[in-house]
């Protein structure tokens, strides 16, 4: 088979494909003409379930999307490694037009791409697309060779992002089927105190909620393996991925809320022996923040000065209403 036939065959089998839209997100994404719409986000937080519910919604709306307007392709599917390596992305709309000549410059296309980073060229085509067709055009993506935040930055004005976050509480209790909006008998609230001292314990992460202590455990210990790893350490070289990994998982997430200040996270790491100038650090802790793994929380002061050069804290993704 050619190129032209594989995206052929892949674009008319996610036609027939059953959309698994999991619990509706309430997250106010609005697109704007003439802008990809790129959804950012920590790994596993459901950026590629939310653009499913938007194709859902594109479809259920009044005038009623045809799902033949609506072009998906996932970049981690296999079959696409031979355009991936000799730089033929522009046989997508090739390959989609010739399905339906009908709608160039004619009726309106839905564009979602998953995980495009790992196509090269992928900017231009993108901007292509948004300049010369009648189009919107989603995108998401997150791996050690791209980090998701960095998508919107490479499109160069030509985008507007939107951060996916894990569940917030009221989307914990839309997944376990009980309604958030008052008022509340007794009951009802005693009910929802119970399911948030779950949500604080369990945290919001779609895949686990619901799954035992165990599984839920192995699965967020492999969510944290990818995300210092291969969205940190192989992302960046870095040599020493030890003192990462101890100065994440033994200082600052075990101090969570804690002032901290590079002298003394650099004083830490040197009592464990590793070799960390201050500058490495201040790098270290500027991906732990790119790659939405833990988040700087500064004191408060009129003074910009001050407030950069005051001691801050260390928080991580626990709970939103």
């Amino acid at each position: 088979m050619t190129m032209i036939d594989i995206l052929k065959e892949i674009i008319l089998d996610f036609q027939e494909t059953d959309l698994l839209t999991g619990v509706p997100r309430r997250i106010p994404v609005s697109p704007v003409s003439g802008k990809a719409t790129v959804c950012i986000g920590v790994r596993r937080s459901g950026k590629s379930t939310f653009m499913f519910q938007i194709m859902k919604n594109l479809q259920d709306a009044d005038a009623g999307t045809s799902r033949q307007n609506i072009l998906y392709l996932n970049f981690f599917d296999d079959r696409l490694r031979s355009m991936m390596q000799h730089d033929r992305i522009g046989m997508i709309l090739e390959a989609y037009f010739s399905l339906y000549p009908e709608k160039k410059n004619a009726e309106k296309v839905y564009c979602f791409f998953d995980e495009i980073q790992v196509v090269q060229g992928w900017e231009s085509f993108v901007d292509r697309l948004i300049r010369t067709e009648k189009c919107e055009v989603y995108i998401t993506g997150s791996s050690a060779q791209m980090l998701s935040r960095e998508l919107a930055t490479q499109m160069r004005g030509r985008a507007l992002s939107w951060e996916i976050f894990p569940f917030s509480f009221r989307e914990f209790l839309d997944c376990r089927g009980i309604k958030s909006h008052g008022p509340f008998s007794t009951k009802k609230r005693l009910t929802i105190q119970k399911f948030f001292e779950e949500y604080w314990l369990t945290g919001g992460f779609p895949e686990v909620v619901g799954l035992e202590r165990r599984l839920r455990l192995k699965i967020h210990q492999e969510y944290w393996g990818a995300m210092l790893f291969r969205d940190l350490v192989e992302r960046h070289d870095i040599s020493h991925p030890r003192a990462v990994s101890d100065l994440a998982a033994h200082r600052l997430l075990d101090n969570t809320g804690s002032l901290y200040s590079i002298n003394n996270l650099t004083g830490y790491l040197k009592s464990l022996s590793h070799k960390a100038p201050k500058s490495a650090v201040s790098d270290y802790l500027k991906w732990f923040e790119d790659a939405f793994v833990l988040f700087t929380v500064r004191i408060f002061d009129a003074s910009l000065s001050r407030a950069n050069t005051n001691q801050k804290k260390f928080t991580v993704l626990t709970t939103r209403w």
